[in-house]
């Protein structure tokens, strides 16, 4: 039955990024849900714009990476120019250094693409599986019954030329509908932080002729007058950033008409550059803050509803991709509701320490007076020091309560997630720490498919000769991967996992030009030879261990050696207990 056909149980109100994702993971899961937004339409603009590496290669577990990454576009090389012309080069600098692809990190790099086309994409895809947004239906008001197992909620709805009230009861609520949104403010969540006057910006889109399309472009000094023009995937149309002392924000932002002639005395009035159409604009005032705790009963928040920073950040979608297979497996009644404790479990420290370095790092971005210039090109720095934390490689989960490792600890083994740790390092240091439980899986690329299952009829690429491993993990599944030749070794573990076979599916992976047994063809869902060895040298398991589960949101469940590893592991995510 697909979702079109069953009544949704679950309310997801905010139809931004993190509202989108979270209802696609839900539908990858097999769970409809309701989406609704109060905005008349989708909303235009860049907005935040940046693509971190880690959600690269979450939304290619949804089904949509390979479209995002055909439509987006690299960050190009920033110029600074002198002033008063404006014409002449000063600097040259790159506000994220490229980091050249390895075969466990694909993805290194972040990428540009406007806030409304990647909500393009996600509803283009959840359209497809049945899924529609429903635009002006706005959440009145909501109450969870004392004792009882749903939420109930009010929402106003176009009806012809007016309005109608509509009561509806569901299992859960998933609020993402921002930081002024009515989720949050009506389960009383503490948004800790702080929100600052002295940065104000005027943000928005605007069509210039006679700009570079492949140059990031700034006028001024960054704290003081300054003006940022980023080209984007539109031709002709960049992202710009605006502030000075003598802007009259809130003026520009009901008099669009005004920027015109703004922006040519911000550029030193040149000739040859012609200003046209202001697509959208708002006025920016940073504010860094976030929730105590990320639900209460059966409503949770997510994205910007739970904590929000800088518009250097963009991490928001990670809370909807953790939520999302959680949810789902307790909305099935496969988990308990105890899984669902883990969200803000999970999520807390690292939200907390993001948003600590992206304080910091906005404070010295708009620093008034800087001793240290914006690096130059080939510097092999960031202006914005984007590091492995940023960039959301690093983000794990050591410490979760429902992840299992057999392993000895390491040295080095982390139990939380230290953002300036990762600041004082280069992205490849704590990639190439020894892979833990709760960590991010790796890929591994050049993977012969000897068998493969479609456990997901969406997925693409079924009849690929070879693949990566990050082509088999699947939003809807667990991924067991048994590194092992030996029957021995297999055969239990897919014996146990079968009790679950509608959540968890078996990969084999064998050892390059190794014998690969029949049985191993006839039991697991797939079989993959690690013919370039990518597979076994980036998972590099210690003490014994030959297994890996992956979880739904592309983290490391568990490392362990054996069946009662692996009963351990799915004693804290299923309600019934595998033999």
């Amino acid at each position: 039955m697909t979702s079109s056909t069953r009544t949704p149980r679950i309310l997801v109100v905010g139809a931004g990024p993190s509202g989108l994702v979270m209802a696609l993971s839900l539908v990858r899961n097999g769970c409809p849900v309701r989406l609704i937004d109060k905005e008349p339409t989708s909303r235009l603009g860049q907005r935040g714009a940046g693509i971190m590496p880690r959600s690269l290669e979450l939304f290619g577990i949804l089904g949509v990476g390979d479209e995002i990454l055909r439509r987006a576009i690299p960050p190009p090389q920033a110029v600074l120019y002198k002033m008063p012309e404006g014409v002449k080069v000063d600097r040259e600098f790159e506000m994220w250094p490229a980091i050249e692809a390895t075969p466990q990190r694909p993805f290194p790099n972040v990428v540009m693409m406007g806030q409304d086309h990647l909500e393009q994409i996600l509803r283009t895809e959840l359209k497809r599986l049945g899924c529609a947004t429903e635009w002006g239906t706005t959440l009145l008001s909501f109450e969870q019954l004392e004792g009882g197992d749903c939420v109930r909620v009010q929402l106003s709805r176009p009806d012809g030329d007016g309005e109608v009230t509509e009561s509806a009861t569901f299992d859960y609520l998933v609020g993402t509908d921002g930081a002024r949104g009515v989720v949050r403010k009506s389960l009383g969540l503490t948004f800790l932080g702080e929100t600052t006057n002295a940065h104000n910006l005027v943000v928005g889109d605007v069509m210039v002729h006679g700009l570079d399309s492949k140059c990031w472009h700034m006028w001024g000094e960054v704290g003081a007058a300054w003006l940022s023009l980023r080209p984007t995937e539109v031709p002709f149309m960049f992202s710009f950033l605006l502030s000075g002392s003598e802007i009259d924000h809130p003026h520009i932002v009901e008099h669009p008409e005004a920027l015109a002639s703004i922006f040519v005395e911000y550029t030193g009035r040149r000739k040859d550059l012609v200003f046209g159409e202001v697509v959208w604009l708002s006025q920016y005032r940073p504010s860094i803050r976030m929730v105590d705790k990320f639900g209460v009963g059966r409503v949770f928040v997510a994205g910007d509803s739970a904590h929000v920073h800088s518009i250097t950040g963009g991490q928001v979608r990670q809370d909807s991709f953790n939520l999302g297979w959680k949810l789902a497996l307790v909305q099935r009644g496969i988990a308990p509701e105890s899984l669902l404790q883990t969200y803000t479990e999970e999520r807390t420290p690292v939200v907390a320490a993001m948003l600590n370095q992206i304080t910091a790092l906005l404070k010295d971005t708009w620093a008034e007076k800087n001793d240290d210039p914006p690096p130059r090109r080939g510097g092999g720095a960031s202006a914005w020091k984007y590091n492995g934390g940023l960039l959301q490689l690093g983000v794990n989960c050591r410490w979760s309560s429902v992840v299992v490792d057999e392993q000895s600890d390491d040295e080095d083994f982390l139990d939380d997630f230290d953002f300036e740790e990762e600041e004082e390092q280069s992205p490849e240091a704590f990639l190439d720490r020894p892979l833990s439980a709760g960590d991010r899986a790796p890929d591994a690329p050049g993977l012969l498919v000897l068998k493969r299952r479609a456990l997901d009829k969406n997925a693409k690429n079924l009849d690929a000769r070879t693949i990566s491993l990050f082509r088999t993990f699947l939003a809807s599944h667990h991924t067991v991967l048994i590194f092992s030749n030996e029957a021995n070794r297999y055969t239990p573990v897919i014996h146990l996992l079968a009790a679950h076979a509608d959540a968890v599916q078996s990969v084999i992976v064998v050892r390059g030009q190794g014998t690969v047994p029949s049985s191993a063809l006839a039991l697991a869902d797939c079989v993959l030879e690690d013919r370039g060895g990518h597979a076994y040298g980036t998972y590099a398991l210690r003490d014994g261990c030959d297994i890996v589960v992956v979880r739904p949101d592309g983290l490391v469940g568990a490392i362990v050696r054996s069946r009662d590893g692996l009963k351990r592991y799915f004693r804290g995510i299923f309600k019934r207990q595998p033999t």
